[in-house]
């Protein structure tokens, strides 16, 4: 279907006209040319910003630009990447313009996992792009979310785009530009007040400015002083002043900022949505005749100066979500109880607080002060409850407050007969499927580190959601109205599971107290001990062990209890384990010992008490070979090196490749380790699987320090490989001057060829190190020496264009004729090349330029059959 056609597009378009009135009071700013020359470099911007900061004006105003300059074809509502994958058009330049990624006031966590499991296929676009001429630049991206999403450390799954963020509060406005975006909104003389008054909140000044329009200039100066204090009392005044005006505002902070117009028209998306309109018109006295109410707000709407709100498609929102935040307040505070019975439940859960939990933050809180509207808000939570929402009651804000808790605890207890019920209905063995099915869809939410997080995520497991907040008490009550203590999510986790994952410890004594079962595993086969020893949580792990848990149930990787300990956790934890286990060499999957992943991690404390019941443990190998030794040197941990040699750890045990604990630390550059091994008599010549020594391994990745220990501990300096490269062959090919010398200087070969005949001198040459030729020639080395197919270091340094080499050796009295087997000369090389510069040179030097090769070719005519013309020209006028 061509997108023209199809009903979205009358719906883009709509927004992108929005976009275009808005646009007309835009100020261009320095962060918006950044961001823009960042799109056309990247073809993708993540903008980050405060709420208020002008984030989304800036993005839809770069959208637009394109648009106008380029043709690109806007796609301004992007909800997930599915709309980008169903808009996609390579045959035409677009841009997806993606405003408040994951979320607005609180992340996502299922969008911020939808778009996790795509953003790679979609920046590949973009990617695939750079690589394509042909498609260079059509697709482009344009993100913006604000600090409290892009802060939120569920937000970092989507790692992939932070490479193409810009924060706007590195690049603030400048007094210029404060100046001239009033000037779009404020008269002359409301500016002149201003410029000597104002002193404004950086953050929201884009959105200041919006809202000072056709406001008087005291208005005005109370606006930029105090944002939310001016909305508020401005919206308290509407309430006296226009029941009309405040009304229609009332319900559209009712409606989660949508007051759909098809409301007006009898279209409820529910009962409940029906009765708080009717009951938000009945309380501002609009009258009781509803066809008369809605023809009111029907004329209201075609007039919205004053109320803070625009119209989108077929429905009306506040201007920005800083105003819709404070109107929510201003309305809820009005009209308490018909907000407590029809608000959003996330609303319920993070927006209210009984007056006695009152803190110094109450500021963005609705109060409620007496038992009638305590009893009011608890009844609220038991709905929310029967239609299958557990978030307002298990993940209320208030459930850090034991006075909170206390009441809510009184309150279940004296309807116990209805909790119950309710309660029931989420167990997954209920037949009332409509509410109690397990809902599949939510992600893994033990790494959720707020309780904003579950809004998103429809567990509907009241007792291991409980067990996840940490409140014993709460736990406690649900066990008493009979909630299913061995009940496990998708993940097959109980309870007892995740309270002992995140170290819950009240919460823990309860479930065991109550019987949960200590050895149900998850679908990793994980335990709760296992878990528990994991995360070093040990009073948890001594509870556990104190009724017998079993510390030698594995999980699917085969890692014990002690195992996971060793790995990570104190070594308390690892103590009261070993106590209660009697194989310590038991293997992971992986091959892997207690002492084996102690030494990994560098944990000495933990390697050294396990030796010392143990210590014939000190050596076996994992799956690849490397004993506890060998691994502790590749991770550079002294310390557990010199632990593992007190306690007669093999030092010449080698991996499955050969290679030794001495090999391994010369390798990894560790010369503190290297010193310590061969101190202990580590063999310093024993080779690996390549013939390569310690010496050898450390000349050719350049750790310096480690090679001087080696030559000063009497390793062999010219031990060869199987290749018999030497491990001064091996510095001059990898161009470390610094290791040439000091070989050198201990009197290492410096003209031992390889099994090609290759000299140092020719490594040098082929790869271009100047320096370290110099210094093999001024210390005597054969300038004239080929390999055993005639290459010459000169040869080779024309072949490859190294116009400094080629100038030292023939200074150095190279021979400037000097063939290869296939009697190509230096000539023929640079001329095949095309290294101008070196054919002059040679043909300055004398090279003969009618020589031929084994196939009868000259100079010129290699240069003919790679069309260098100028070589031609050059080697023509030179006969």
């Amino acid at each position: 279907m061509d997108l023209n056609e199809m009903p979205t597009f009358h719906v883009h378009k709509q927004h992108i006209n929005d976009w275009l009135k808005d646009d007309e009071k835009f100020i261009e700013t320095k962060a918006t040319h950044q961001i823009f020359e960042k799109l056309k470099r990247d073809g993708c911007v993540l903008v980050v910003a405060v709420d208020g900061n002008g984030k989304s004006s800036i993005v839809r105003h770069i959208a637009l630009k394109l648009k106008e300059q380029e043709k690109y074809e806007i796609i301004p509502i992007v909800l997930s990447p599915f709309t980008i994958f169903e808009f996609l058009n390579r045959k035409q330049k677009q841009i997806f313009v993606v405003d408040d990624l994951c979320g607005k006031v609180h992340i996502n966590t299922q969008s911020v996992d939808v778009w996790a499991s795509q953003i790679e296929a979609i920046l590949e676009l973009v990617s695939s792009a750079d690589k394509n001429e042909k498609i260079r630049n059509d697709i482009k991206f344009l993100f913006a979310t604000g600090f409290n999403i892009y802060d939120d450390i569920i937000f970092k799954k989507v790692e992939l785009l932070m490479k193409y963020v810009f924060e706007l509060s590195n690049c603030p406005l400048t007094d210029d530009e404060k100046l001239r975006m009033m000037k779009k909104y404020i008269s002359k003389e409301t500016e002149i007040r201003l410029s000597h008054e104002l002193k404004s909140d950086e953050a929201y000044f884009p959105l200041l400015c919006k809202i000072a329009e056709s406001k008087t200039t005291n208005q005005i100066i109370s606006l930029f002083d105090n944002l939310e204090d001016f909305i508020e009392s401005d919206l308290e005044h509407l309430n006296n002043s226009n029941n009309l005006k405040f009304c229609i505002i009332t319900l559209c902070a009712l409606f989660h900022n949508k007051f759909k117009e098809e409301i007006l028209n009898d279209v409820y998306e529910s009962e409940i949505e029906k009765q708080a309109f009717e009951n938000i018109c009945l309380e501002c006295n609009l009258g009781t005749n509803k066809d008369q109410v809605k023809s009111k707000i029907k004329e209201q709407l075609r007039n919205l100066e004053g109320m803070y709100m625009t119209k989108t498609e077929n429905y009306f929102h506040f201007i920005h979500s800083k105003v819709y935040q404070i109107a929510e307040l201003v309305c809820g505070k009005i009209f308490l109880n018909s907000f407590i019975t029809f608000v959003r439940s996330a609303f319920i859960a993070e927006r209210f607080s009984f007056r006695l939990n009152m803190t110094d933050n109450n500021k963005h809180i609705i109060i409620i002060n007496n038992k009638d509207e305590e009893k009011r808000y608890f009844d609220r939570l038991m709905f929310d409850l029967k239609q299958g929402e557990t978030y307002s009651t298990f993940h209320n804000s208030q459930l850090s407050s034991e006075s909170y808790r206390e009441k809510f605890v009184l309150y279940c207890q004296s309807r116990k007969q209805k909790v119950r019920e309710l309660l029931k209905h989420f167990s997954v063995k209920s037949e009332t499927v409509g509410v109690t099915c397990d809902a599949r869809d939510y992600k893994d939410y033990t790494e959720f580190t707020k309780q904003h997080h579950f809004y998103s995520h429809k567990m509907r497991k009241p007792l291991i959601e409980s067990a996840w907040e940490g409140h014993a008490d709460i736990v406690k009550l649900l066990l008493e109205f009979d909630c299913d203590i061995n009940e496990s999510d998708k993940f097959g986790r109980t309870a007892l599971f995740v309270a002992c994952l995140l170290g819950k410890n009240e919460v823990v004594n309860i479930l065991l107290y109550k019987k949960a079962d200590h050895s149900l595993c998850d679908k990793n086969k994980r335990s709760p001990l296992l878990v528990a020893a994991k995360e070093g949580k040990n009073s948890i792990v001594e509870a556990l062990l104190q009724i017998n848990a079993d510390p030698n149930l594995c999980d699917d990787k085969g890692n014990s209890p002690l195992l996971v300990a060793s790995s990570d956790s104190p070594l308390e934890t690892v103590k009261k384990l070993s106590r209660k286990i009697s194989e310590f060499s038991k293997c992971n999957s992986l091959g892997q010992t207690p002492v084996f992943v102690a030494a990994m991690n560098g944990r000495e404390d933990v390697v050294r008490y396990l030796l010392s019941f143990h210590s014939q443990n000190v050596s076996i190998p994992d799956n690849e070979g490397r004993t506890p030794l060998c691994i502790a040197c590749s991770k550079g941990h002294h310390g557990v090196v010199k632990i593992l040699l007190e306690n007669k750890a093999d030092i010449s045990q080698c991996d499955w490749n050969n290679r030794s604990p001495l090999f391994i630390a010369s390798a990894a550059g560790y010369a503190d380790i290297v010193l310590t091994l061969t101190q202990n008599k580590a063999d310093i010549n024993q080779r690996d699987e390549d013939g390569e020594t310690p010496l050898f391994v450390a000349s050719d990745i350049g750790h310096l320090a480690t090679v001087k220990i080696l030559v000063n501990q009497h390793a062999d300096l010219n031990a060869t490989n199987h290749r018999k490269c030497t491990p001064m062959y091996a510095a001059c090919k990898r161009g470390f001057i610094e290791i040439v010398k000091v070989l050198h200087e201990n009197r290492a070969s410096i003209t031992q060829c390889n099994k090609w005949n290759s000299s140092p001198l020719l490594a040098a040459c082929r790869y271009g190190y100047i320096e370290i030729v110099r210094y093999l020639v001024e210390n005597d080395s054969n300038i004239c020496d080929s390999d055993f197919s005639g290459t010459s270091p000169l040869l080779i340094a024309c072949e490859n264009g190294n116009t400094e080499i080629v100038d030292f050796l023939i200074k150095s009295g190279a021979e400037i004729n000097q063939p290869d087997n296939r009697k190509k000369t230096p000539l023929h090389a640079s001329a095949a090349e095309g290294h101008i510069a070196i054919v002059k040179r040679l043909i300055n030097e004398g090279a003969i330029i009618t020589i031929t090769n084994s196939e009868n070719q000259t100079p010129l005519d290699l240069a003919r059959k790679h069309s260098h013309r100028d070589i031609v020209k050059l080697l023509l006028s030179s006969k």
